[in-house]
């Protein structure tokens, strides 16, 4: 920051995610703006309730320099191009940016037109326990890599989704676990899929198994039955040792010909996991593990396929 201005940002979203990102700007100098479509007095900082489109409309406000889109998964399309028509340059926007494919690409191409910085907000790539993976990993060549995606139903609160964001709930939810191992080994250049069975609410899948090979090489293999019991883990074998995130959270490892798994101890966040260091690379214009919006376009296909799901 310079000249002892304060550079602007907007929050639009109050929600619990808005709630984590504001422990998180405040430790940023900052002014920060809140809006959102409802009232919220227990929010830390105050709210403007009417919307995006009504504080454009009757504030005349400046454009901000940075804006983070923490809003529902269906509204984060239409709030972003908002930002975007109005000439925001830098926008985060929480996961997965969209429900299809076609929303991306319209972003996409309204941010190369606006000369804007647009990225997808995966905290997971933050971890600290993924940063002490990379720094295991180094320069040596995985041998193969196991993930899950297993979503505990039971926890899911039906209440805060709408029927289309349920309908793709793999990108709302699940895709953090598989954006965390193609960010970290590439994504696929082969992939083969497979589903079966459904719920009442995500019927076009709730069993999942595949097996692939990633752009670096790596042989990779996944399941997920969200019928059933599990949790979300990545396995990643090395010559001598496997590492184990699961939880995500932390790290475990485990030597060749022994059965211990142990714990690697690692620092952990004061914030909500992976958050703060992804909010400062946002600000920061650091992009090495930031998740580009071309990124997101990208994979797509590959989570389209894994969920089973048909582009509308």
């Amino acid at each position: 920051m310079s000249n002892n201005i304060k550079d602007s940002i907007w929050l639009i979203g109050p929600g619990n995610i808005g709630r984590d990102y504001i422990k998180v700007l405040k430790k940023f100098d900052l002014d920060i703006t809140v809006i959102g479509r409802s009232k919220k007095n227990d929010f830390p900082l105050p709210v403007y309730e009417k919307g995006i489109e009504s504080y454009f409309k009757f504030k005349l406000p400046n454009v901000p320099k940075y804006a983070i889109v923490a809003v529902n998964e269906s509204q984060l399309y239409k709030t972003t191009k908002i930002l975007l028509e109005k000439n925001v340059k830098n926008i985060l926007i929480e996961k997965p940016g969209s429900l299809n494919t076609t929303d991306l690409l319209d972003l996409y191409e309204l941010s190369v037109k606006k000369n804007s910085n647009v990225y997808i907000g995966y905290n997971r790539r933050f971890y600290q326990s993924v940063k002490k993976c990379r720094d295991l990993i180094g320069d040596s060549n995985p041998k193969s890599v196991h993930f899950e995606f297993t979503e505990w139903v039971h926890k899911i609160n039906f209440n805060h989704y709408d029927k289309s964001e349920l309908e793709k709930f793999f990108l709302c939810n699940s895709s953090h676990v598989v954006d965390l191992v193609f960010h970290l080994f590439g994504e696929p250049k082969s992939l083969n899929s497979y589903t079966s069975g459904g719920l009442d609410w995500h019927p076009s899948s709730s069993v999942f198994s595949g097996s692939g090979k990633t752009i670096d090489d790596v042989l990779f293999s996944y399941n997920a039955n969200w019928s059933s019991a599990g949790r979300w883990g990545v396995e990643i074998n090395l010559t001598d040792y496997k590492l184990i995130l699961k939880p995500l959270e932390k790290l475990f490892i485990q030597n060749k010909g022994s059965l211990d798994v142990e714990e690697i101890k690692i620092n952990n966040d004061l914030y909500k996991p992976g958050l703060y260091g992804e909010v400062e690379s946002f600000l920061s214009g650091d992009k090495e593990y930031l998740c580009s919006l071309n990124e997101q376009i990208n994979n797509f296909k590959w989570y389209y396929k894994i969920a089973n799901y048909k582009e509308i």
